[in-house]
C-alpha cells in the first residue's frame, strides 16, 4: 500500500512538473483553436491570372504560438467543381490571440474560362468554399480544422482605357 502511494505521488509530482509546460495543460483541458472564413475576394488581377483571397480568422487558445502549416481548398459553383488544391503556409498565430490570415490562391484565366463559360466581366458568381486549415498544435500534433462558406463573387471587370496605368502595365510586360 505504501508503494502504491509513492508511485501515485511521483506520478502526480511528475504531472505538476510537466504542467509547467502550459501547452500540456491546454491540451489536457481540451482547448482547441477555432477558425472561421471571414470572406473571399479577388486581388492582384493581372493579364494572365488573378488571385482569389480567402480571409480566415484563426483563434489560438494556447499559451504558445500556433504554427499554420497547410490549407486545402475546394471551390464549387452551382454544384460544379471549379478547382481544388493546397497551399503551404508559413505563419504563426500568437499565443492566446486571434489573427486574420489572408490565404491567396492564384487562378489562371484559361482555367476560369473553362469553368465559367457563361460568365462575363461584372457578373455575380455564386460559390461554395470548403477549406481545411492544418496546424501544429502543442502536444496534440497536427490537426485539421474544416471551414465552409457560401456567397457571391463579382467577376473582375476590364478597366476602361482611361483607367489603365500604362506605365505599370508596361513594367509588368517587360519583366
Amino acid at each position: 500500500m505504501k508503494m502504491y502511494r509513492y508511485v501515485c505521488a511521483i506520478l502526480i509530482l511528475g504531472l505538476f512538473c510537466l504542467t509547467g509546460c502550459a501547452a500540456l495543460e491546454d491540451a489536457l483541458l481540451q482547448k482547441k483553436p477555432r477558425v472561421s472564413l471571414a470572406g473571399v475576394h479577388f486581388s492582384d488581377v493581372g493579364l494572365k491570372s488573378a488571385s482569389l483571397v480567402f480571409d480566415v480568422e484563426v483563434e489560438n487558445p494556447y499559451s504558445v504560438g500556433l504554427p499554420l502549416v497547410n490549407l486545402d481548398y475546394q471551390l464549387t459553383s452551382k454544384a460544379e467543381q471549379l478547382f481544388t488544391g493546397a497551399a503551404d503556409l508559413q505563419t504563426t498565430i500568437p499565443a492566446q490571440s486571434s489573427r486574420e490570415v489572408a490565404l491567396p490562391v492564384t487562378l489562371n484565366y484559361l482555367d476560369l474560362v473553362k469553368a465559367f463559360k457563361d460568365v462575363r466581366p461584372g457578373s455575380v458568381i455564386p460559390y461554395e468554399a470548403a477549406l481545411g486549415l492544418s496546424l501544429d498544435a502543442p502536444v496534440l500534433g497536427r490537426i485539421r480544422l474544416p471551414m465552409d462558406k457560401s456567397g457571391e463573387l463579382t467577376a473582375p471587370t476590364i478597366p476602361k482605357a482611361s483607367e489603365v496605368d500604362w506605365k505599370k502595365l508596361l513594367d509588368k510586360v517587360t519583366k
